[in-house]
């Protein structure tokens, strides 16, 4: 069974007994199995857990199926009525799964899919995943047979909040789309990582403050008009929320503001010589802000070419929201409505008046609850968003664009799902 990257593990006599059940497994089938190939598909989760999977296998293969194995923690076979069995090997081992997820975010790194938005969210997703589930299963010339096992894998992994990656590289959705191919294909204009709700496993839990939080949240979603869901819990608990310091929020702030100066440079048509203009004002932000010794991955390989591709100057563009927002956490700036694009001109009045050391001076951080206040208010408008795009319906009041940079840096300022790298950062609804 072939499940991405996955490092080998001597079970010893466990391991042994393991192929000796699938063995007979297999050799049930008699002729009618000889005459078969064996088909693999492998699901990819964000979850906290696989203890669910047998159970929703069996149910989804119900009708079907005669009955089922498990010839260890780890695996297990359903035997379907027509001799045939389909077996499931689960990981969910943290450091294999980790290893896992960060080598295939590398591998589809480098398909060539031209909207780079929807390439960093598919690789953000990928880097989410940390339950994998191998699907083994015999296929023949009946067509009807094979959709229908394919077809119970695409539920199963609806259940799970899962993705299913064929052999040649494709990666679905559980819908049937496609998320990202190594070939730089996908089906999506627009893509947000998603999780189950089981993914954190948090150990905090809510408390008054969060869903007082929330509370306000909704009454000014009401006030604008604004569609939300009553069920939907903060994101970020008070308890686990751990904002960074004034020195860290000034040194991305001045990294990501770097990055946009680069792409309006490249974009706005007014030089003719947009490297010697982009270096010069460069050099003059590491003078002020010493940025490139903490540049992310991201950052470091967009500032190190020389004629990026314009889908590059696009994300680095956008950023000048996240710009907006970490100047807003440090008391520099006021948040605009959100269907009003930034005013860069006002950011960098701030920017190139000031130093790493003036502004550490002159900036007050904002408290830890009205961070989250902000965080929160926004992660419900991105699930405005969202809902709306999904069933296509026409959403006044929020521009998308905007609310998904908020989201992104304000899920930095709070130490969203744990993640504190910039580039790693993910904007679940």
């Amino acid at each position: 069974m072939r499940i991405f990257g996955r490092k080998n593990r001597d079970k010893g006599e466990r391991g042994d007994a393991r192929e000796a059940k699938n063995q007979k497994l297999q050799n049930q089938g008699g002729e009618q199995k000889a005459q078969m190939q064996e088909a693999v598909l492998t699901l990819y989760a964000c979850r906290k857990g696989v203890d669910i999977v047998p159970k929703e296998a069996k149910e989804v293969f119900s009708e079907e199926m005669e009955r089922a194995f498990f010839p260890d923690e780890d695996e297990f076979a359903i035997w379907l009525k027509d001799g045939t069995g389909i077996r499931f090997h689960m990981v969910a081992d943290p450091e294999e799964t980790q290893i896992q997820a960060q080598g295939m975010a590398q591998f589809f790194a480098r398909a060539p899919l031209e909207d780079d938005k929807v390439k960093e969210a598919a690789l953000c997703q990928i880097r989410l995943f940390n339950c994998i589930i191998g699907i083994s299963f015999a296929v023949d010339e009946n067509e009807k047979r094979t959709r229908f096992i394919v077809g119970g894998i695409y539920e199963i992994a609806k259940r799970l909040s899962a993705f299913v990656l064929y052999p040649n590289m494709y990666l679905f959705h559980s819908d049937g789309r496609l998320l990202i191919s190594i070939d730089g294909k996908s089906d999506f204009s627009e893509y947000y990582p998603e999780a189950s709700s089981t993914l954190l496993g948090r150990e905090a839990k809510e408390q008054e403050a969060d869903r007082e939080r929330k509370r306000r949240s909704v009454a000014v979603l009401k006030e604008k008009n604004i569609p939300y869901i009553e069920h939907l819990n903060c994101a970020v608990f008070e308890e686990e929320c751990c904002v960074p310091d004034k020195a860290e929020i000034i040194r991305r702030l001045a990294c990501v503001f770097a990055a946009c100066v680069k792409a309006e440079v490249y974009t706005c048509g007014q030089s003719k010589e947009c490297g010697k203009e982009a270096a010069g004002q460069l050099a003059e932000l590491e003078e002020r802000y010493q940025v490139f010794g903490y540049l992310s991955p991201e950052e470091k390989e967009y500032m190190g070419q020389g004629s990026p591709e314009a889908a590059s100057h696009n994300k680095f563009g956008w950023r000048y929201e996240c710009c907006a927002v970490f100047l807003w956490a440090l008391s520099m700036v006021e948040m605009k409505e959100p269907t009003e694009i930034c005013d860069a001109a006002e950011l960098g009045e701030v920017m190139w008046n000031h130093t790493f050391e003036s502004l550490m001076e002159k900036s007050v951080l904002r408290s830890k609850e009205e961070i989250l206040d902000m965080q929160d208010l926004v992660f419900r408008y991105h699930w405005a968003c969202v809902d709306a795009r999904i069933h296509r319906k026409e959403l006044m009041g929020l521009n998308g664009d905007i609310i998904y940079e908020w989201h992104y840096a304000l899920n930095w300022l709070v130490g969203a799902d744990g993640i504190t790298e910039w580039d790693e950062v993910v904007t679940n609804t």
